[in-house]
């Protein structure tokens, strides 16, 4: 994640009403787009967080074992279904109260629908879908 350009930041200019809602309450968010994109979303949200533990799946998947505030799941899609298990099994206990942002390159839900990714795990992750799109082709 590099430096914010203004199309970086106009990405979320459309969801000014879901990002309020963040500010009330950590509510889990999944970002879907490119990885570009969903970068850019992830280092203007990053601003508003504290104590974020970031895991992705292409590398050894480890969850925290401490206290966090936020968990930021890069490339949720890529989890494997045992990985999964674990993901959801966390959720209802250490990560109990931790405000989850994941992100996946292609819609999640296709996923679900294809016996893929599990049902369970999606709609716990997808409280609040945002589907960032670059305002212009050459982004």
């Amino acid at each position: 994640m590099g430096a914010l350009t203004d199309t970086d930041v106009s990405l979320l200019q459309s969801f000014r009403t879901e990002l309020a809602s963040l500010h009330v309450k950590r509510l889990n968010v999944l970002l879907e787009g490119s990885c570009r994109a969903t970068n850019a979303a992830l280092s203007l949200l990053q601003l508003h967080m504290r104590g974020s533990f970031v895991c992705s799946p292409t590398r050894a998947f480890e969850l925290p074992s401490g206290d966090v505030r936020t968990l930021i799941l890069s490339n949720v899609a890529d989890l494997r279904p045992a990985d999964q298990t674990r993901l959801l099994a966390w959720i209802d206990g250490n990560g109990y109260g931790t405000q989850i942002i994941s992100t996946s390159e292609h819609p999640l839900f296709a996923a679900v629908t294809s016996g893929v990714f599990e049902e369970a795990l999606y709609f716990r992750l997808n409280v609040i879908l945002l589907r960032i799109e670059p305002r212009n082709a050459s982004a």
